[in-house]
């Protein structure tokens, strides 16, 4: 069974793929084993490139399925990826049982020695809760692959403790350096913007201190504080609650005008509470008088049917009778004349 996909091909066109589907054969799994280690051969080669480094795994499998295309295997990245984890799932568990039986006999147990996963039936390794269908050829890629792995894994990792630690360390220090010169750059254009003119001035001109009576109108603010109780109708604060209190006769008496403002904003909201309540009730009421009036139409119009059904049931009630009375008139009439006929044959 094929599934048909459209891939984006390496021309910037778009390739429709058949993929197959069903078992893997021999020949696809070795495929897919050979091009996940010539990945894993690839992505350790750019393991220093941030690009590679950091690209997702649908990419990685996107690169595997292309290679098992080339080769023959027509899978697509999904069923790779699938069978990938299947494979190194049975593969754990077989290299976890032969470990366990090497294991015990080095020990020198003197119990019964288990036989080797390749010595076993299906139906033993099914018993076990062993794969029954991994085959000594794709053990021993998938061995070669994952030690492999392993070697280049360590590799990179002592390489990390000297030379390669180094390359990182500064590669690090080159980022740091990079950042903390934007951070510098930021700062310092921040700082040019928000200082003051006198700062671009020759050096001559910071030393005297500033006179004093232009330092003098900043500390001289609180003395001034009696601005914003300018009585003025064109102000801004002309709409303030202190001059609202101020039209209404408060005066100077600010606590006696709080309490008024206070009573006075208490007695709007309680006005527009009884406004909203006023409304809500009046809405309530129309919409039960509505709800009312619906159910009398609904009865009205139940009484009209009902009425509409006797009328019916009266109707064919009087057809029927009208009926038996007609057929009961035809049989009596048909009796009088079959008399008649009968009696002139007896004279």
């Amino acid at each position: 069974m094929d599934l048909t996909v459209a891939s984006q091909g390496g021309g910037g066109g778009v390739v429709q793929r058949d993929y197959r589907k069903g078992n893997w054969n021999i020949k696809e799994t070795m495929t897919l084993i050979e091009a996940k280690r010539m990945d894993d051969e690839r992505r350790m080669k750019r393991l220093g490139d941030t690009t590679e480094r950091g690209k997702p795994a649908e990419l990685r499998w996107k690169w595997v399925e292309d290679y098992c295309w080339r080769s023959g295997c027509f899978r697509s990245q999904n069923q790779c990826n699938d069978k990938w984890d299947n494979l190194m799932r049975d593969f754990k568990k077989v290299r976890e049982f032969e470990r366990r039986i090497s294991a015990e006999r080095g020990g020198g147990g003197g119990g019964e020695q288990e036989k080797s996963y390749w010595r076993m039936e299906k139906t033993e390794r099914k018993d076990r809760n062993l794969p029954s269908n991994m085959l000594p050829q794709i053990y021993e890629a998938l061995v070669a692959v994952v030690e492999r792995k392993g070697q280049s894994a360590t590799a990179a990792g002592s390489s990390g403790g000297g030379g390669g630690g180094g390359a990182g360390s500064s590669i690090g220090n080159v980022v740091l350096t990079t950042a903390v010169e934007k951070s510098s750059a930021h700062f310092l254009g921040q700082q040019h913007l928000m200082a003051p003119p006198i700062l671009h001035s020759s050096p001559a001109m910071l030393t005297p201190p500033p006179p004093p009576a232009e330092a003098e109108p900043p500390t001289s603010l609180p003395s001034a504080q009696p601005l914003p109780t300018v009585d003025s109708d064109t102000s801004e604060y002309s709409g303030s609650p202190a001059k609202r209190r101020r039209r209404r006769g408060g005066g100077g008496e600010g606590t006696s005008g709080g309490v008024g403002t206070s009573a006075a904003t208490l007695q709007e909201v309680g006005s527009a509470i009884s406004r909203s309540a006023s409304i809500i009730a009046e809405a309530i009421h129309s919409c039960e008088d509505r709800e009312e009036e619906r159910h009398k139409e609904m009865v009205s119009l139940h009484k009209r049917r009902l009425q509409i059904e006797e009328s019916k049931a009266e109707i064919n009630r009087q057809g029927i009778n009208g009926l038996v009375d007609a057929i009961n008139k035809l049989a009596n009439s048909m009796f009088a004349l079959a008399a008649n006929r009968s009696q002139p044959s007896s004279k």
